[in-house]
This record gives structure tokens, sequence and C-alpha cells, in this order.
């Protein structure tokens, strides 16, 4: 009787007791998720580790030894000689690389044009310098100020170079090497956009693209040696934007000036083949001009002159084909 009661009982206890609870399976979409959030909680480490190791390896390492391996770097992987009067090593807000009175000096004649900097903080990125499918390089984020302007950007260097650069209220006037060209251009750049990317240092092979706008431009022709004598244009607004592609700039606006102005220029179509020695770069351009009232009053002869080498379309604007080099232009001719 004892041991039925037990059976009993223990027959009751099963039928009581309720079943384990299980786990839903997880679902292909849990586990993406789980494993996008333990690829980013191993990259937040793999970053603050790097970044550790750069800021340590900052403080322990002589001035000297940072600057040699900065400007080594630089010189070796860019077109430009690099010198400054002053490099030193700052950490706030962030662990960056100062130079003072920077110029830059093409390595070759055509090379490029002389650059002076009375600034720049360059914000080094740690990783550009690990070596994914390649040779490390090095890169980052800078601010400049230069010519009274300030300017930022981005850049890496190292098999091939990569730079950005984003600038606003520029003083044409300022700039010394329009001035040093020869070039009298007075006005105000309000927005300059230029990102150019060049595989082994090739101009010749970039990808990139430019935009430039500008206001109350004005410009003297004096000199250009025109055969004839032209007053100081008042030109207004400019706007540029161009895209390249394998070497290759191609127009995608070009206009100076406009209706009110003492000229109205604009490229509807044009292409400039980029060299790696400047002065071999070509351009191959199509371009409409329109003078003023005023212009054609201060210059009785110009309209005569213009449809030597260019058509006059309808609307009163001269149309002109330009084609040559930097180094050998060529008169325009009628388009």
């Amino acid at each position: 009787m004892a041991t039925d009661a037990l059976d009993t009982n223990l027959l009751r206890s099963a039928k009581g007791s309720k079943p384990a609870e299980q786990k839903p399976a997880p679902t292909p979409a849990m586990n993406a998720a789980l494993t996008r959030k333990r690829v980013l909680k191993i990259a937040a480490y793999a970053a603050f580790f790097l970044w550790s190791v750069v800021t340590f390896t900052l403080l322990k390492i002589p001035d000297s030894v940072v600057t040699n391996f900065l400007l080594n770097t630089l010189n070796q992987s860019t077109p430009y000689q690099w010198q400054a009067e002053k490099i030193a090593l700052g950490f706030f807000p962030l662990p960056h690389l100062r130079m003072d009175k920077l110029s830059l000096e093409p390595k070759f004649a055509g090379g490029g044009v002389p650059l002076s900097i009375d600034e720049i903080k360059i914000y080094p990125n740690p990783f550009s310098l690990i070596p994914i499918g390649g040779s490390p390089s090095f890169g980052g984020s800078f601010r400049a100020e230069a010519y009274k302007a300030v300017v930022k950007g981005s850049f890496s260097s190292g098999s091939g170079l990569y730079l950005k650069v984003e600038t606003d209220t520029v003083d044409l006037g300022k700039l010394t090497p329009l001035a040093q060209s020869g070039v009298d251009l007075k006005g105000q750049v309000s927005s300059l956009y230029f990102q150019i990317n060049m595989p082994n240092q090739r101009v010749a092979m970039a990808e990139g693209e430019v935009q430039i706008k500008g206001k109350n431009i004005s410009f003297d022709p004096s000199a250009l040696s025109l055969p004839i004598a032209l007053p100081i244009l008042s030109l207004g607004e400019i706007d540029v934007q161009g895209t390249i592609s394998r070497g290759q700039l191609k127009i995608d606006k070009f206009k100076v000036g406009g209706p009110g102005k003492d000229l109205d220029v604009q490229i509807p179509s044009g292409t400039v083949t980029l060299a790696d020695v400047t002065p071999n770069t070509r351009y191959d351009l199509h371009l409409l001009l329109k003078p003023s009232a005023t212009i054609e009053k201060v210059v009785p002869g110009i309209g005569g002159m213009l449809g030597t080498f260019s058509t006059l379309k309808p609307d009163g604007s001269y149309a002109m084909r330009l084609q040559g080099s930097l180094s050998a232009p060529a008169f325009p001719s009628k388009d």
C-alpha cells in the first residue's frame, strides 16, 4: 500500500509540474544584429587602442624625429619640396602637428606654383598607417591660414596622393601667386571646393572635381599685352564647375560676368588635358564673349577686331575656339 501511495504521489507531481520554458531559436536577422554589434564594438576598441598608441608615441618621440619623419614622407610622396620654419606637437583639442611659415616649392620646372602658408595644423589619421592592401600612407585632416584666408581639407599620401580643399571668403587681391604671375585680378571668392586623387602622384591620371564661386570680380587686362587698350573690366560674379576623369578636366559650367557688366563670358563646353609637367597641359575650349555697350563705346573697333577670329551670333555674342597648351597658347579661331 505504501508503495502504491508513493507511485500515485509521484504521478500527481509529474502531472502538476510545468514544463521548462524554451527560448525561441535565433533568427538570421537576430544573428546579423549580434554580428554587427560585435564588429562595431571591436572597431571601437581598435580605434581607441590606435589613438592611444599614437598619442603615447607622440608624447615620447622627440620633436626632431617627428619633424624629420613628416617632412621626409611629404617630400617623397608629393611633387613639392616642403620646408617649415617651426614644427611643434599639440594635443588640444586633438593630437596634431603645427607648422609655421610653411613653404612648398615644385621639385621640377613647370611642376606647379610655389605656395606659402602662414600656419597649418595637421590632424593625423592613425588608420592611414595600417597597410591594408598595400603600403602604409600618411593622411589626415588639416586647417591652414594662408593669404589672409582659412583653408580646410583632408589628404592622404603614399602610393598615390589625395587632396581635398575647401575655403570661402578669399580676397583675390591678396593672393601672392596671382600678383607674381602678372595677373591683376580683384574681388572675392565666396566658396571654393577642390578634390583630386592622383595615382602614383600622376596629374595626368587624376580624378576629382572643382567648384568656384565669386563676386565683385574686376580684371585689369593691361598685363596681357593685347593689341587694343581695354579699361579695367567690371565682371561681377563668377561660377565655375568641372569634373576630372583620367587626367581630363571637363568644363561643366563656366560663367563670368553677365548682363549689366562689362563682359559676359561663357564656356558652353570644353576640356583641359592635364599633364604631369604643367606647361604641357592642353586645352580645347568653346567660348562665347559678349562685350557691353560701354566697352563698345570706349573701344569703337572692338567689334571688328573680334570678328576677325570669331563668329558673331544673333544675340551679339562672339563665338570662338581656343586650342593650345599653356606653354604655346594659340590664337583664337572662329567657332
